[in-house]
């Protein structure tokens, strides 16, 4: 009997496949990744809602992203949305979701103005530039028409991320609760070339590949990691980062130490044309890290729902 056991234990180790290295995501999301894509993000919404940091800090944070999405599907985000997946190929984009979107074989959505127009057995709501794709009562997304009809191009044939964004995946931790990567490429996003969020276009104009990730379990950690193109492009990308944070330290007063520790927490090294950044706040900190940075992310608001 214990040497069947023993053999049946053998043959199960032989067969099982370790995870890949990188985030965890969804596999009815991985299975939709089109090949040219090129940023990535994601954000496992029902395992954030179960960390203390979440029902502490950020439950009235709203984020335009999500809130968009839950909105066009008509959900409730603190409820029935699971997981989001963002993907882009430098130009186009899409934002797939995973959660309860109807308890009928296929969610009602309705859009004044829009039209549902078939393709390849799925039905899209919108038009020729931007729809909502309904793929079933647990998985949808919406974006860029063309990127949605690559999502089904792509469906149950896609090994997942492609090649050069699954490498750069490898930096993210699997117990990530939201991510972003870059393999490289042109990018179209929606920042300003004014102001003070146009640091971040000479930030993103030295990376060549890149990515950031959050995890929530102990605290607020967060680690950013870029290779830049040459050894100066490096040096130009860490002295962009920490002038960043030295306007952070020299807007808030030296009247407030709490606040302070706060820009302590934050360290930037380079080292063989690679940055990373990292971001470790403690518990009694993550409110105040939140109230002096949510504000300044395109995106992020601190308004209660």
């Amino acid at each position: 009997m214990r040497s069947s056991v023993f053999a049946a234990a053998i043959l199960l180790a032989a067969c099982s496949h370790p995870a890949p290295p990188g985030p965890k995501i969804d596999p009815a999301l991985a299975g939709m990744i089109p090949a040219g894509t090129v940023l990535m993000a994601g954000v496992r919404l029902e395992a954030i809602q179960k960390t203390p940091i979440y029902q502490k800090h950020l439950a009235h944070l709203s984020v335009g992203a999500i809130d968009r999405f839950a909105e066009q599907m008509k959900i409730d985000p603190r409820k029935d949305l699971w997981e989001l997946l963002y993907v882009s190929n430098g130009k186009l984009n899409a934002l797939m979701g995973r959660g309860k979107f109807s308890d009928e074989s296929e969610p009602r959505i309705e859009s004044k103005g829009a039209n549902r127009f078939g393709y390849k057995g799925f039905n899209l709501i919108g038009d020729e530039n931007t729809a909502v794709l309904l793929v079933g009562p647990t998985v949808a997304a919406i974006g860029d028409t063309p990127e949605l009809k690559a999502l089904v191009d792509a469906r149950d044939q896609s090994p997942g991320p492609p090649p050069a964004m699954a490498g750069v995946l490898k930096q993210v931790s699997s117990e990530a609760h939201a991510w972003v990567a870059y393999s490289g490429g042109p990018l179209s996003l929606p920042i300003p070339a004014t102001g003070n969020l146009s640091n971040i276009n000479n930030i993103i104009a030295a990376v060549q590949t890149g990515s950031f990730y959050l995890d929530l379990r102990m605290g607020f950690s967060a680690v950013g990691s870029g290779t830049s193109k040459t050894e100066k492009d490096a040096q130009d990308l860490e002295g962009g980062l920490k002038a960043l944070v030295g306007l952070g330290r020299l807007s808030t007063s030296d009247k407030r130490p709490d606040l302070q520790r706060i820009w302590d927490g934050i360290r930037i090294t380079e080292q063989d044309r690679n940055v990373k950044i990292y971001i470790d706040q403690p518990d009694e900190l993550v409110g105040k890290f939140l109230d002096l940075t949510a504000g300044r992310l395109p995106g992020v608001s601190g308004s209660q729902k």
